[in-house]
């Protein structure tokens, strides 16, 4: 285990903010958040980059349980297809087609999507070699971004849902400036601490996730590291996709008292966002470029 400073201001004036359990272990180890007296929120200490990997063989970790036919899964997969179309619109809003690179792609699914709509892309991920890769032989796959030589390549580079699982901040920023064009744009997708959802499921929110999640942003919070790093924000929006599969994750038991709770939280919810805007998402996109 390790300790560290907080990625945002590189401080560690820390006060405990939650304790948390492993959502998919059945053990008692727990975990700490803390708060920053910036007010950024972070897991300290921490298991580290190699200690990690355990966390991520449970069978029922979600990259791995997508092509199941449980009834939570096939809510997934009915999002996912939306959410592919919706993710594609965004970045075909700055570039019709050109080169992409998918950081944490997970499963391929992202990577197979845009290739499949005439992107040149290339999938990373840590767990490419243990995860049954969802891709063609069109898509590049890499295990760690310094195997791509090729310095200013990419027109858009993407992180969704994995910023939040980097180990190191610093070195990921210094291979994106590497790997972006002059012009490119950077896509990152967090879970939002702010969610309106997450009052109601307190310490068994999924997207607590703890260890895997190192870092629990909100939109500030994600601004603020990519100013830090010399990126301007152009636009940000609300992954109201996002809202139903945090609650079902978050549901203790799948009956029908719990999905009725969760039909009334996920409501309470999309008003909240609808009316308050993208701070107030269960996820929030940042698009930025270079500044």
């Amino acid at each position: 285990m390790e300790k560290i400073n907080c990625i945002i201001c590189e401080n560690n004036n820390t006060v405990p903010f939650i304790k948390l359990r492993d959502r998919l272990s059945k053990n008692q180890e727990t975990f700490q958040l803390v708060k920053c007296g910036c007010g950024f929120i972070y897991l300290s200490p921490r298991p580290d980059n190699v200690e990690i990997s355990a966390y991520y063989q449970y069978s029922e970790y979600d990259p791995h349980t997508s092509c199941t036919n449980n009834g939570r899964n096939k809510i997934y997969q009915l999002v996912q297809r939306f959410t592919m179309q919706w993710k594609h619109q965004k970045i075909t809003s700055f570039y019709r087609s050109g080169k992409l690179l998918d950081i944490g792609g997970g499963k391929g699914e992202f990577a197979a999507y845009m290739t499949s709509k005439g992107w040149d892309v290339v999938c990373q991920d840590r767990l490419t070699d243990k995860l049954n890769i969802n891709t063609s032989g069109d898509i590049k796959l890499v295990v760690d971004l310094i195997e791509i030589e090729d310095e200013g390549c990419f027109d858009v580079i993407t992180l969704w849902h994995s910023l939040e699982h980097i180990h190191d901040i610093p070195k990921l920023y210094f291979q994106i400036n590497r790997l972006l064009s002059p012009n490119g744009i950077l896509l990152i997708a967090v879970p939002n601490l702010q969610a309106p959802e997450r009052s109601f499921y307190s310490n068994k929110w999924a997207a607590f996730d703890s260890p895997r999640h190192l870092y629990h942003f909100h939109a500030g919070s994600v601004i603020s590291l990519c100013e830090k790093y010399k990126f301007r924000v152009l636009r940000k929006f609300s992954l109201f996709q996002d809202t139903p599969y945090n609650i079902l994750l978050s549901m203790l038991k799948f009956n029908s008292v719990h999905i009725i709770k969760g039909i009334l939280i996920f409501i309470y919810s999309f008003f909240i966002t609808l009316l308050r805007g993208p701070d107030y998402s269960s996820s929030i996109l940042i698009i930025c470029r270079k500044s």
